[in-house]
């Protein structure tokens, strides 16, 4: 999901894979492309920098170190999974760079100016952390202005009404919309990535992950152990099954646990905590107790990424959900362009539209469309880091009247994360342009092609109606 002279060079000559290679990124301080016009952007974000979603309780488990994990300083009280301050500062800082950089295309105003009513939209799931990154975007993109935030809220479904406090057009798969759908085909697939139960098949592909990872956490086998702690184990976690996701499907704990451990890793760096000369206070914050070798951050998150391919990438689960999120993407782009669409959540009027959503939803988009990739600065391959973004940018070609499709995966370096770095037109993040895959590799897809894509793959069963309740400014 990542993300301008370069890109018709690379569009001519390789796809996203070998463009990443060779360096073909976009600089966020070029000049606008003065043979089109921009008409409108929907950016589909992941939120920004959280705690675990696991307790420290169960975090603990898996770690004899006497620290443990870090207590995490987090938004909206203790909750796991909730944004942390620091996470709401870098979606501020990236917001900061979107509303210069759009406004150097003349899509926003430039600051001091507030955009009409409508003309920015921003939508959040119902967890905490979706709300806190929205309202950092919207505080980086609008602090300067007269109205503090421009009076722009952030639109949510109301938990009160929403089935099993579930957001059906960020998390479609999990919704009351998709209990019909057949998931053997996913289920099928899994199972075979798997290589069996235990899945033998991974454990020998990412044994030199596995093994890192363990001799870091200082976990055991817990009939070694002295004093004994249950589960304290990693190798031997097979054992324990665990259900993956609403396909039904079961995966061992193993890579469940592997996923959350070196998540944690990554996010600790992201949020600045120590790295050497870690306190051996209980909670103290440290990455990875500062035992993390020089450099294998980047193997171990490896663990982090397959996650992705086991769940998000199985192409039911991709389809499942990619629908809403893609439904509501060409709606807003043809309402631009003066047509009626019932349902989207966007006034017609939008011309900056923000879904903040979950790292899954990056994932699986990519995989919706055709099989995105990108190598952004200081993350594995394919990793939806804090705060990154898919930015779907439509245009209008002045010579023909053409409407394109453009692409970028938009993401802070896990760097400029960590330092807190002010993001500027001078100093921007990354953006990384995405040939689509479902539009034969180009970085100008024509609109019409792309819409039909969209059209014929999603699942037209799940897409939430109409008559759904509607968000509600937080």
């Amino acid at each position: 999901m990542k993300r301008l002279s370069l890109n018709r060079v690379c569009s001519l000559i390789f796809f996203s894979a070998l463009m990443m290679v060779a360096g073909c990124s976009s600089s966020s301080t070029s000049a606008p492309d003065n043979g089109t016009e921009l008409l409108s952007v929907v950016a589909i974000s992941r939120h920004g920098i959280r705690s675990p979603t696991s307790t420290l309780e169960n975090m603990n488990l898996y770690t004899l170190r006497p620290e443990g994990f870090p207590n995490w300083s987090t938004l909206a009280g203790g909750t796991a999974g909730n944004l942390s301050y620091f996470g709401q500062q870098n979606a501020a800082r990236l917001g900061s760079w979107y509303r210069d950089f759009y406004a150097t295309q003349g899509l926003l105003p430039q600051r001091g100016s507030c955009p009409a009513s409508g003309e920015v939209y921003v939508y959040a799931d119902v967890a905490e952390r979706t709300l806190h990154t929205a309202q950092g975007y919207l505080d980086g993109m609008f602090r300067s202005d007269s109205t503090p935030g421009c009076g722009i809220p952030v639109y949510q479904l109301n938990k009160n009404v929403v089935p099993k406090n579930v957001d059906p057009y960020i998390a479609t798969a999990y919704s009351s919309f998709a209990t019909t759908v057949d998931w053997s085909g996913d289920r099928a697939m899994f199972n075979a990535m798997a290589g069996g139960t235990p899945p033998k098949s991974l454990i020998t592909a990412y044994s030199t992950q596995l093994q890192l990872l363990q001799a870091i956490s200082g976990c055991c086998n817990p009939n070694a152990c002295v004093p004994k702690k249950d589960p304290c184990t990693l190798l031997d976690l097979p054992n324990t099954q665990t259900t993956a996701g609403p396909a039904g499907y079961t995966s061992d704990a193993l890579f469940s646990v592997a996923n959350s451990l070196t998540e944690s890793f990554e996010l600790q760096y992201a949020q600045g905590m120590p790295d050497i000369a870690c306190s051996t206070i209980p909670g103290a914050p440290c990455v990875g107790w500062g035992a993390i070798p020089t450099g294998a951050m980047l193997e171990l998150t490896r663990l982090h990424v397959l996650s992705f391919d086991l769940g998000y990438k199985l192409p039911t689960m991709a389809k499942v959900s990619s629908t809403n999120l893609m439904w509501q993407l060409v709606g807003t782009m043809d309402q631009r362009v003066g047509k009626t669409v019932p349902g989207m959540l966007a006034p017609a009027s939008s011309k900056f539209i923000l879904f903040v959503a979950h790292d899954d939803n990056i994932s699986a988009i990519a995989t919706f469309l055709g099989g995105l990739t990108w190598q952004a600065e200081g993350f594995q391959r394919n990793d939806p880091g804090p705060a990154g973004a898919l930015v779907f940018e439509l245009h209008r070609v002045k010579q023909s009247g053409e409407l394109i499709v453009r692409l970028f995966y938009v993401v802070a370096t896990l760097e400029q994360m960590r330092q807190g770095t002010a993001l500027s037109l001078a100093t921007p993040p990354q953006r990384l342009p995405l040939p689509i895959p479902a539009c034969g590799g180009l970085l100008d897809c024509p609109y019409d092609r792309f819409k039909a894509f969209i059209n014929d793959t999603i699942n037209h069963d799940v897409i939430v109606p109409p008559s759904f309740p509607q968000p509600e400014p937080s």
